[in-house]
């Protein structure tokens, strides 16, 4: 019997719990709304800001650009991230497998978020007692990746899974697959499944084994530290465990698992972005940037396919190296590669300072280091070194390849590296095994323009200067053709005649007698033998006769495009110009008067093929066809019978000029073949004589004749082909002459003088204000 207190009725006690009921309701609803309303105001806070999901079906992310050989070897690549996409369909399945295994073996099951999935990592990583398995999805990780920022925060993760629900409606499972796979970070600098097959394994992705796949699946978690680069075993435990879980989903059986964990593996060495033709490549890289930027350059994926030939390029550097390692053998050159006065160490260092830019010295790398000071012990001397801010020591004998063991003086200028020894008492260098001296060397083919090689210094590893197209040097005597092209385009024939003799000019109170490089004077004597022995003489005298502001005119048609010295000593060579300027301009004689510019790329593709640039051959006519055959003609006899005779080892038709500067400072020897034009520099950095007799036909042209056998090994021996308006004709000399139609023997054989007609009295004119340095 239920008892109620004095003054209740049971009315008013069912009247109270109704309103408790409809009290607590109301608390309910307004809960339940408040929390909808906070939960859609988080989603809306959340999704306020969010990437659109749809960028994804336009998305192409950063991709290696690639300098390709004339036969589509790669010689170089760019990036910023090291990948290179590759279509779904030549992603083998075995690969799929791996990261479906490693990552989300629920992905074509779940619909962006697998809660199962997420439970079985936290259990799987608190077995472990370490995080081998991750939550996240692999649409999860592709939003994360691209849409995303990698902080971590519930913000973030909240967003990642409201996208990767988008995303899965968005784009199909292959789709996502395909964005995750091309664009996960793999360690070592490489992006996607692609670069990493090529980086670990040297490999096309299509050609990995179950091995090689579930090693890269192993990545993603903790690429560096999983890295078989750096650490094999801590790998070897991840492949491991990749392999059991494809056994585990039924990808691949228990007994593939073991046989794949047992099958060896190597790894590739890895590569350099400048695999080949590095000076090549390098300037391949300045055009690029010139044109797309460093944005589009180190982006696009491009394709970038060059002249270049490998065989060709490889002849160039063997020839230049041997060339240089010769001369300085020959020559007994020193460690020191010039000396400044001891004043000036403070000054110098600081510059060095400033171009280190706060960076420490690498190992590897040259240096020029100035010797600070010598200190002399009872057994040994110690010579202290300076770099910018870092001083050190020259290592023991025992552990330097230095040249020179003593005779160093304060202020010299050494060529070294790091060395090994540290003996825990500072920085010690060991001398550079590459030889002081420099060198350049540029090969084109005529016809186009097409640049088949290019070397800019001995070793680009020490030196990234790149000398063929960056260094301005006097060209001497090798300038001279042009010269006398000028003269032939202005009724002067190979025959005409002009005195060797002594000649002085006064200008500005000065005097300047141009002297022949045997101080000797040969009379009176025709273009061609002034060409043929290089007569200084008679090509300043010519110079004269053609007249200063015509060759200013027309010099510059034959594509020399630096400055030109605006007095006689132009005919010498005093104009500073490239290797690649001046052998380009050759150019014009070998291709019978047709000017082509230069080419070093030839077309560029986009990462699906698409042509994006195509640069065809760009000629033009600039001088008659008779005259360029004329000057070829001369050429000949420069390598028959004249100062380039050396290259006549070469045992085919060709032609070239020697150039030797003033006090041997430079020397050259441009030439070509009916195929084939290369050019070839020989000299310091600092400028400085490279030693007695060591003139171009000494030195450089030894280098060409080298070069030109290893590239035209295996072409046909030609010929240069005659020009319709050519007739040549034996002149009294009793050689063959050609000439222009109209201008045959008879004139040009009546003027030449007897042989022993004496040179004349030394000549005197006023040149003014001229600038009368001498030249060789």
């Amino acid at each position: 019997m239920v008892m109620s207190a004095p003054g209740d009725s049971p009315s008013r006690v069912s009247g109270f719990w109704r309103t408790v009921r409809i009290f607590l309701t109301f608390l309910f609803v307004v809960g339940v709304l408040g929390s909808a309303g906070a939960a859609y105001l988080l989603y809306v806070e959340l999704t306020a800001n969010l990437p659109d999901v749809e960028a994804l079906t336009r998305y192409r992310p950063p991709m290696v650009t690639q300098v390709l050989a004339d036969d589509g070897t790669v010689m170089g690549e760019f990036y910023l991230e090291k990948r290179y996409l590759v279509p779904f369909e030549r992603i083998p399945a075995v690969v799929r497998n791996a990261f479906l295994a490693a990552e989300d073996d629920a992905f074509y099951r779940h619909g962006g978020i697998d809660f199962v999935g997420v439970g079985r990592a936290i259990l799987s990583n608190l077995a472990a007692g370490d995080k081998v398995q991750g939550g996240s999805t692999i649409t999860q990780q592709v939003v994360k990746q691209i849409l995303l920022s990698p902080q971590k925060s519930y913000e973030r993760k909240f967003k990642e899974m409201i996208l990767a629900l988008r995303l899965e409606r968005q784009l199909t499972k292959d789709q996502i697959l395909w964005l995750y796979l091309n664009n996960l970070y793999l360690g070592s600098g490489v992006y996607g499944v692609g670069a990493a097959a090529r980086e670990y394994f040297g490999k096309n992705v299509e050609q990995l084994t179950v091995a090689e796949a579930a090693l890269l699946a192993g990545l993603p978690q903790a690429p560096s530290r999983y890295s078989p680069v750096k650490n094999w075993a801590l790998a070897k435990g991840r492949q491991r465990y990749v392999l059991g879980r494809m056994a585990d989903v039924g990808f691949i059986s228990a007994e593939e698992a073991s046989r794949a964990l047992a099958e060896p593996l190597g790894l590739a060495p890895h590569r350099s972005n400048f695999v080949s033709a590095p000076y090549y490549v390098e300037h391949v890289r300045r055009l690029l940037e010139e044109r797309y930027g460093q944005t589009g350059l180190y982006a696009l994926g491009l394709r970038v396919h060059t002249p270049a030939n490998l065989r060709m390029q490889a002849a160039a550097e063997a020839a230049l190296r041997e060339g240089l390692e010769t001369l300085a053998r020959r020559q007994g050159y020193g460690d020191t590669i010039r000396r400044i006065d001891g004043t000036e160490i403070p000054s110098y260092t600081r510059q060095q300072t400033g171009a280190l830019k706060g960076r420490g010295l690498e190992t590897g790398r040259a240096y020029d280091a100035v010797v600070t000071g010598v200190t002399s012990g009872k057994r040994s001397v110690t010579i202290h070194l300076q770099v910018g801010p870092f001083t050190g020591q020259l290592a023991p004998p025992e552990e330097n390849n230095c040249r020179r063991r003593s005779g160093h003086r304060v202020g010299d200028i050494m060529r070294v590296r790091l060395a090994d020894t540290t003996n825990g008492t500072g920085t010690f260098f060991a001398c550079t095994e590459s030889p002081p001296v420099q060198g350049a060397l540029v090969a084109i083919e005529p016809a186009t323009g097409d640049v088949k090689a290019l070397v800019g210094g001995f070793d680009f590893a020490d030196s990234q200067f790149n000398r063929a197209v960056q260094s301005l040097r006097q060209p001497g005597s090798a300038f001279k053709p042009f010269i006398y092209a000028a003269a032939l385009d202005r009724d002067f024939t190979p025959a005409s005649i002009i005195v060797d003799e002594p000649i002085s000019f006064r200008a500005g109170g000065r005097t300047w007698s141009p002297q022949n490089y045997d101080n000797k004077y040969n009379g009176p004597t025709s273009l061609r033998d002034a060409l043929t022995f290089s007569r200084n003489v008679v090509t300043v005298k010519l110079a004269m006769k053609v007249g200063l502001n015509n060759l200013l005119s027309y010099i510059p048609k034959l594509g020399i495009r630096s400055p030109l010295t605006k007095n006689l000593s132009l005919a010498l060579g005093a104009s500073e110009v490239t290797p690649l300027e001046l052998t380009a301009a050759y150019g014009v004689f070998a291709n019978l008067g047709m000017r082509a510019e230069p080419r070093f790329i030839t077309r560029i593709t986009d990462s699906q093929g698409n042509v994006v640039d195509e640069n065809l051959p760009d000629t033009e006519q600039v001088i008659a066809p008779e005259t360029a055959y004329q000057m070829t003609s001369m050429l000949e006899s420069v390598i028959q019978r004249g100062t380039g005779r050396r290259a006549a080892a070469l045992g085919r038709p060709a032609a070239g000029k020697t150039g030797t500067t003033n006090d041997v400072n430079d020397a050259w020897f441009i030439g070509y073949t009916p195929q084939l034009l290369a050019g070839v520099w020989v000299g310091f950095d600092e400028k400085r004589s490279l030693g007695a007799r060591e003139t171009g036909g000494q030195v450089a042209t030894p280098i060409w004749t080298a070069f030109m056998e290893g590239a035209l090994a295996g072409q046909p021996v030609l010929d240069f082909p005659v020009p319709d308006g050519i007739r040549c004709t034996l002149v009294r000399s009793g050689h063959l002459e050609c000439f222009r139609r109209g201008t045959e023997p008879e004139a040009a054989v009546a003027q030449a003088p007897r042989p022993d007609q004496a040179p004349a009295a030394p000549q005197e004119r006023d040149l003014g204000d001229a600038d009368l340095s001498a030249y060789d």
